[in-house]
């Protein structure tokens, strides 16, 4: 049962009838209650075993470090722009460029939420409109992925590549570059 629910069971004085400053000072005392003790009622942990759990997560970070240092030699790293290429569907590289539906480059004309307008310059593949919208989760600023792509703007160009209505990260869209976008033309035929 929730504290201020058993007192109000026992002392059943409508809450609007009270002084807010006597509202907050309960709620104070029963949170202060709530967060000094833990879920089977004891107080909170001694000394001793806090500077116990503090040594272990010393140990435990110390160790997440190692490990992530190490990490790095036993990656091969991809040709992705962004961070988290480990965690790509499929890696960028010239040849899983082929397995896209639409390549392009273009610039930034507009972003509402998740969703990108592209000018488009070169059409490599999939595209003949001279805009294009587009879903780019994470490259937006509106939300965090793993996929690791560049942080779009409008006013910027950018090689884009991608299936259906969505920009794939991932190496995929990048900030343009002339011997970049030269390397999709022949691996797209174009």
């Amino acid at each position: 049962m929730d504290p201020l629910d058993a007192l109000r069971a026992a002392n059943p004085v409508p809450h609007d009838q009270l002084p807010s400053a006597s509202l907050d000072r309960l709620r104070a005392r029963v949170y202060e209650d709530a967060m000094s003790t833990n879920a089977t009622g004891q107080a909170p942990m001694s000394a001793r075993n806090r500077a116990r759990l503090g040594l272990g997560a010393v140990a435990a970070l110390a160790l997440v470090v190692v490990l992530g240092a190490n990490v790095a030699t036993w990656l091969t790293p991809g040709g992705t722009t962004g961070p988290g290429n480990a965690m790509c569907v499929e890696q960028y590289s010239l040849a899983s460029l082929g397995n896209r539906a639409f390549a392009f480059d273009g610039t930034v004309t507009a972003i509402a939420g998740e969703r990108v307008t592209f000018s488009v310059g070169t059409a490599f593949r999939g595209v003949t409109a001279t805009s294009v919208t587009l879903d780019a989760p994470g490259m937006t600023g509106t939300a965090i992925t793993s996929a690791g792509g560049p942080n779009l703007v409008v006013g910027v160009r950018y090689l884009v590549a991608g299936d259906s209505t969505f920009a794939w990260a991932c190496g995929f869209t990048q900030p343009y570059d002339t011997q970049v976008a030269s390397s999709w033309s022949a691996a797209l035929g174009g």
